[in-house]
């Protein structure tokens, strides 16, 4: 799947132009304009859900090429449709002022602070007047700048909920309050880290042990995602990780797969809907998106559930296809299907005679049905 990701970006980066804007924003917290490349997805006239931000440092660098994944991943339905925002930051001078470290303290510096202020306020809370932002927002930093965003991390109340710390030039200083604020945060955040074998011996070794210790953490809160790659150095590490950071953060939004369905709900002692209902619950908790119940999830449940003969999960996933695809048969033929479990045959010739009179959907027909009633006449 990574090499997939990695071919599509070559093909995606052709067609991102078409939907960005360049801005130029003046700001009194760096006494200076700085410019921003600015990508929001096509809605069409439809209403649209909450859309999670992505704010990229280095955006000169690095915004087609998170732009490019983006477009695929909310394509196959991966991920939903987001805004991604690139900062520029022309030159390792610009770079080094905008991340800069009192040495003495480990702190931000009067400048650090300043742009991590510009972020905040001149990026995240501006574009969240103009557009429908979802609770999950997004930044992503390599190196000096990987290094940068875990500030945001270490706020009482941090702005960002996911991180993408590329090769981060980690300060020994900064990898204490780290493990101290992902042992005890109490809201879902999802941090993605990436090292190789490739970098600067101190580099390579400070990130090897904020993993380590990343690792240990067991708050069921923290979501960590981390890579050791062989061969990509501090330049190309971020084709590498973007594609699957970003795979990873997104992933409960992503359908049921044969590996969750064979590992999870079928071996779970739960009833089958439970898990269904469980993870669109977390859709919404962590992104902010009512999302519908997509057809690969209900036939996933549903095919645990009948393997199962759970009449409960059967009724259930009913009344959610009666909700989200009215029009069709399902809901009628998983009901039909739940009363023939407990025997009560009279109800399920009734919902199979409803289901009779709506679309076919999927695998159930207007044939499967008449035979289903015609067995229970």
């Amino acid at each position: 799947m990574k090499n997939l990701f990695l071919i599509l970006t070559v093909f995606f980066c052709f067609d991102v132009k078409a939907q960005i804007t360049t801005e130029n924003i003046e700001s009194t917290f760096l006494g200076k304009v700085r410019t921003i490349d600015l990508y929001v997805p096509e809605l069409g006239s439809e209403s649209i859900d909450p859309m999670p931000l992505i704010v990229v440092l280095e955006g000169n660098d690095l915004f087609n090429l998170t732009v490019s994944n983006v477009k695929f991943l909310s394509k196959i339905g991966y991920m939903p449709k987001s805004i991604v925002v690139g900062i520029h930051q022309e030159g390792s001078t610009q770079v080094k002022r905008d991340s800069e470290i009192n040495k003495n303290s480990g702190q931000l510096s009067s400048r650090g602070s300043n742009f991590k202020q510009f972020i905040t306020s001149d990026i995240v809370q501006r574009l969240q007047t103009q557009y429908n932002i979802s609770n999950l927002k997004v930044i992503i930093g390599k190196n000096k700048l990987g290094n940068f965003i875990n500030f945001f991390l270490l706020d009482n109340n941090p702005i960002f909920s996911a991180y993408i710390a590329i090769t981060p030039e980690l300060t020994g200083s900064i990898i204490d309050p780290i493990i101290a604020k992902t042992t005890t945060v109490k809201k879902d955040i999802s941090y993605y880290l990436s090292n190789s074998e490739n970098l600067p011996k101190r580099q390579k070794n400070n990130t090897s042990i904020l993993s380590d210790e990343l690792k240990k953490i067991e708050n069921p809160k923290f979501h960590l995602t981390n890579n050791l790659f062989a061969d990509p150095d501090e330049f190309s590490s971020p084709i590498y990780s973007i594609p699957v950071a970003l795979e990873n953060i997104f992933r409960v939004y992503q359908p049921i797969s044969p590996k969750v369905y064979k590992e999870k709900i079928l071996k779970e002692s739960q009833p089958p809907h439970v898990f269904l209902i469980n993870k669109y619950q977390r859709i919404y908790r962590e992104l902010g998106i009512q999302k519908k119940y997509i057809l690969n999830d209900v036939m996933a449940v549903f095919a645990a559930a009948q393997k199962k003969a759970d009449a409960e999960s059967l009724f259930v996933l009913g009344e959610l296809a009666l909700q989200d695809y009215p029009t069709t048969m399902m809901g009628y033929y998983f009901n039909g299907l739940g009363y023939e479990i407990l025997e009560n045959y009279k109800k399920a010739l009734k919902n199979y005679e409803s289901a009779y009179t709506l679309e076919p959907i999927d695998f159930i027909t207007k044939e499967l049905v008449l035979n289903k009633i015609e067995l229970l006449k």
